[in-house]
């Protein structure tokens, strides 16, 4: 399993995913899709480096961002000196109480689990959610093709900003796009990583508890696919 070492690298290029207009189609999507009323108390499992927190915060959310990497959380505290962190691994229990917060969000973090204990994670999710309340799971899917990302980011800045800002774009990008697609490498010949299917994330949120399960949509230059659902009351 690839350790903290790698995703230290990792996320220090990570970041660069926020000139890409696919991801931040993503973020908006996921937090648009939460319904975050001011005040919530909204978990982002698996935060990074804490640009969906940061987004959400904005919404009016009270976001406890959780993450097993210690410098990603690192990299969130210099964005967000005030922001709520917590150091846990979420293949263990999740340290909060039953039925705690309103919404949870959850991207791109549940594939790097392994298969065998994907669903005591959602089971988990399930836990701590409130009654009533609401979580969105977005995840790369079987298949993926990260070239895809970057390419289908370039077509869209060249409609939205024109040929020159794009250009910019792709200079600041060149080095740290080399580096996450080499990593990108090892993440997806990583065997304890499991990606779902196109319908398998629903079926384990179902598994899980949850209910009002919406439909699988394709989203992120279509290489990944979202859910969202709800606790019951």
């Amino acid at each position: 399993m690839l350790d903290s070492k790698f995703w230290e690298k990792y996320f220090e290029v990570y970041d660069v995913l926020n000139l890409l207009i696919p991801y931040q189609e993503l973020l908006d999507t996921i937090s648009g899709k939460l319904d975050i009323e001011k005040g919530e108390r909204v978990l982002d499992a698996g935060c990074g480096t804490g640009n969906l927190a940061i987004k959400m915060k904005k919404k009016g959310a009270e976001v406890v961002g959780l993450d097993y990497c210690k410098e990603a959380l690192e990299m969130f505290r210099k964005k967000d000196p005030n922001a709520k962190l917590v150091l846990t691994d979420l293949t263990k229990k999740i340290p909060f109480p039953d039925n705690y917060f309103d919404k949870i969000a959850c991207n791109n973090v549940l594939y790097t689990i392994p298969r065998d204990k994907q669903l005591a994670t959602l089971k988990e999710f399930h836990r701590v959610l409130k009654p009533g309340g609401k979580i969105v799971l977005a995840n790369i899917k079987k298949g993926w093709n990260p070239f895809k990302i970057y390419t289908e980011g370039v077509k869209k800045n060249f409609k939205q900003e024109g040929i020159s800002r794009t250009f910019y774009k792709i200079t600041r990008m060149v080095v740290p796009t080399i580096r996450i697609l080499y990593y990108n490498r090892f993440i997806q010949k990583e065997s304890e990583y499991y990606l779902f299917e196109f319908d398998e994330q629903k079926e384990k949120l179902q598994q899980a508890g949850f209910s009002k399960i919406s439909l699988t949509t394709l989203t992120y230059a279509n290489q990944g696919v979202l859910n969202s659902a709800y606790k019951k009351l």
